[in-house]
């Protein structure tokens, strides 16, 4: 485990320890609504799947207990917002380089659009970006990371998407997935992803997809849907997926941020607007856990796929499935 609690250069102002402990009103929660939703009997005393550290409303625990999600209104300011939007235009023109950061771009577009947002998919580890990291490190969202997590919080995976329109020869539809295939990090339980709309997300470009209650299955297989070659590198979905699962559509507004654990089966729809749907998040996980050997595991498949695809990138060895780790909060 690669903890980065001291850095130097650009990251160096990310060693601040944030503490973020102090009681706070909470947002409006919003509470969807689904024919999939598991029985909402109270069971004080229960809670698996959150920390009794008095920041949740007994409601808020047991909707999470039992859906998997917590949906929060109007968490990031706007002005926040357009600030990671600036700074990912600023990527996208090259006028800002990532260290380690992963751009995949949709290369046919390149000669139409040049360096620009229309041609960027997705920002994927920008931890050594300050302006984009800070995401990472707000307080109102790490008070109710602490309550997955506890207070010893680490930021291990970062992502900002640019979900373009579809054509008729590649879908930025993300198949439906558990994002624990993704990580050799546990307990799975003490990890939750945040994940926070940079504009309206709807059905017609593309919002989250999820299946309430299904947090509490075991990890499944996951590969590539047979979708004729349209699919995107590591865009894994779940082998024996049932089509007919009931769902929900999370409908979110700029600013609203949903938590969710790392098994909930999640996905998202097809961009359908001539325009972009944008989303930044972060996977925290509590800097007690623990890498395992995914050797003969159903992620092994996974770390043979990113070893081939460093190699031929960057002409490096093979590395073991493992990320960075900032710490953001102690």
């Amino acid at each position: 485990m690669e903890l980065l609690g001291k850095r130097s250069g650009p990251a160096a102002r990310l060693d601040a320890v944030l503490r973020h402990l102090s009681p706070r009103t909470n947002p409006a929660l919003t509470l969807t609504p689904t024919s999939a939703q598991v029985s909402a009997a109270r069971q004080p005393g229960r809670f698996r799947f959150t920390l009794d550290n008095g920041f949740l409303t007994t409601e808020q625990r047991q909707f999470y207990e039992d859906n998997g999600y917590l949906l929060v209104r109007k968490l990031v300011s706007e002005e926040d917002i357009e600030r990671f939007r600036k700074e990912f235009v600023r990527i996208c023109k090259k006028e800002v380089r990532v260290p380690g950061a992963m751009i995949m771009k949709k290369e046919a577009l390149k000669s139409q659009y040049g360096q620009t947002e229309s041609v960027v998919n997705k920002v994927q580890d920008f931890q050594e970006d300050e302006e984009l990291f800070r995401y990472c490190t707000l307080p109102q969202i790490l008070k109710y990371v602490e309550c997955f997590t506890g207070p010893n919080i680490m930021a291990m995976h970062t992502m900002l998407i640019n979900k373009l329109p579809d054509s008729d020869k590649q879908t930025f539809l993300h198949p439906m997935h558990q994002d624990l295939h993704y990580f050799p990090f546990r307990p799975a339980d003490r990890i939750v992803c945040s994940w926070t709309a940079m504009e309206r997300a709807d059905e017609n470009n593309g919002c989250l997809v999820v299946l309430p209650g299904t947090h509490r299955l075991p990890l499944k297989p996951h590969g590539y849907p047979e979708w004729e070659g349209k699919t995107n590198k590591l865009f894994h979905g779940i082998l024996d997926y049932d089509e007919k699962s009931p769902k929900v559509h999370l409908v979110m507004e700029k600013g609203d941020t949903v938590f969710f654990h790392p098994l909930l089966i999640h996905g998202s729809g097809i961009n359908k607007t001539s325009g972009f749907r944008k989303s930044i998040s972060c996977h925290f996980a509590s800097s007690n856990g623990h890498y395992i050997d995914v050797k003969n595991t159903t992620q092994e498949d996974l770390e043979k796929e990113l070893q081939e695809m460093v190699h031929k990138r960057y002409d490096m060895p093979a590395l073991a499935l493992k990320m960075q780790l900032r710490c953001v909060a102690e």
